[in-house]
Formats: structure tokens, sequence, C-alpha cells
């Protein structure tokens, strides 16, 4: 593993251990007085403190940003290093009480992302994606896989009824996972053929567009167009089944 890489894993899973210790004891925690959104609100600063600490210790010259925390600039930044620490992305899961949520910490070179370090917090599974590097999961070497879009399981995330029926209707199988950015995990990983997502945040998009195209797989908006950004909105799977996608949104 890459050193650049190590460090981002080493800062996502500080974090994640903080929001496993808090999650399997937080009707502990609320007896002190707090209510479960406090008690997450808080979990969730320590673990972003925790993450940036871990890549402080090791980067000076680099910023690191968070939506929990802020962001902290270094003094003597390099000009071009930015580190992103998300440790909530699927928040609505979280905050329920249902499994399906991940730590998010990634490293851009002049705003381009280059490493992302992703972790389950509640089973400790991992992911780690570098440019050029391509996607392991666990250590373990993994590529997007192909299957007949008629037997494909595709896993997405979307309030849109209609594009919901549309996946139903030409798919073996639909998961719903309340977390865009595990889709793409589940993806590159080989557990599912297709992912889509909607409203993922600028953190999410840039590490599934990541992970998606270092696992191999293509990627677009919802019906297959070129990716913009800003839209929040992605599609990948392995390029055989992303063009026959794409072909059947044509007919």
């Amino acid at each position: 593993m890459q050193p650049i890489v190590s460090i981002a894993l080493r800062a996502a899973q500080s974090a994640a251990d903080k929001i496993n210790y808090t999650i399997e004891n937080i009707d502990k925690l609320m007896d002190e007085g707090d209510s479960r959104e406090d008690v997450l609100k808080k979990a969730f600063e320590d673990a972003a403190w925790r993450a940036r600490k871990a890549i402080r210790n090791a980067h000076t010259k680099h910023h690191i940003d968070s939506p929990q925390i802020g962001m902290e600039e270094s003094r003597e930044w390099d000009g071009q290093s930015k580190w992103v620490v998300d440790v909530a992305s699927g928040i609505n899961n979280i905050k329920a009480g249902y499994p399906g949520f991940l730590v998010n910490v990634s490293l851009y070179t002049k705003d381009k992302i280059d490493v992302a370090a992703i972790v389950d917090p509640m089973s400790e599974d991992f992911m780690t994606a570098q440019r050029g590097r391509g996607v392991q999961a666990n250590e373990r070497r993994v590529r997007a896989v192909y299957a007949p879009i008629a037997n494909a399981t595709a896993s997405l995330q979307t309030a849109d009824i209609d594009l919901i029926t549309q996946w139903h209707s030409r798919t073996s199988e639909l998961r719903m996972t309340g977390c865009g950015l595990l889709n793409f995990v589940h993806l590159a990983a080989g557990k599912t053929n297709v992912a889509v997502a909607q409203n993922l945040s600028p953190a999410d998009m840039a590490t599934a567009m990541l992970i998606a195209q270092e696992s191999g797989a293509l990627t677009g908006n919802a019906t297959g167009a070129p990716v913009k950004m800003d839209s929040g909105e992605l599609m990948a799977a392995a390029p055989r089944l992303f063009k026959h996608i794409v072909a059947s949104n044509m007919a």
C-alpha cells in the first residue's frame, strides 16, 4: 500500500472507531442527558478531529476540510494539496440506527481527487483507491463485474419513482442502500453490477467517480450522458454493460 493511501486509511479508520463506539454505546451515552442527535453530533465532530489529527501528523503542508468541523488551512500550504474528511456519508442511515454509512477521506491535488479511503464503521470493511493504481477492498484488488442487463443487480439511491420503476423492469434485482457512495463501493467490489445515485455530496461524487473508474467501470449521469460534477448524479457499470444500458436508453 502506498504511504499516502496508508495515511488516508489510518485517518478514516480512526474516525470510524469513534463512530462505531458511539453507535454501540448510544443508549448509555444518552443516559447522561443528551439526545440521540446531540450524541451523534458530538461523535461526528470528534471523529473528524481524530481523522484530521492523523493527517496533520503526517502532512503539515496540506489543507484539511470537513463538513463536520470546517477547514483547517496550513500556514505552510504547498499550494496544491487538500484533504476532505466526511465522517457521515449516509447520515440518514446513521440517524435512524440503520446500517449502511461510511467514513470518506480523500486527498485532492489541484482540485483533482487522487486518493480515497472509505471505511464502514460497523463492519470495519474498507476500500482504498488511488488514481492510476486501481481499487482494493480489504487489501484485495477488485474490479467491477459484468452481467447482462436482465441478470444484473442494480444499487440505487434516488427518490425518483420513475427511475426506480425503470431499473426494476430491466434488471434482475434492485438494492436501495440509503447511502449513494455505498452503491459505488459495492459496484467496485463486484457485489452489484450497476450503481446509480442522485444528490451525491461533492465529496461523495468525487470519491464515487474515482473508485468506479479505477475499478474499470464507465461512468455517466443516470441516462449515461457525460457527467456534470456539480449535478450530484452518477451511474456506473462495467464497460460492456454500461454500453448496453446507454444503447437501450436510446432505443
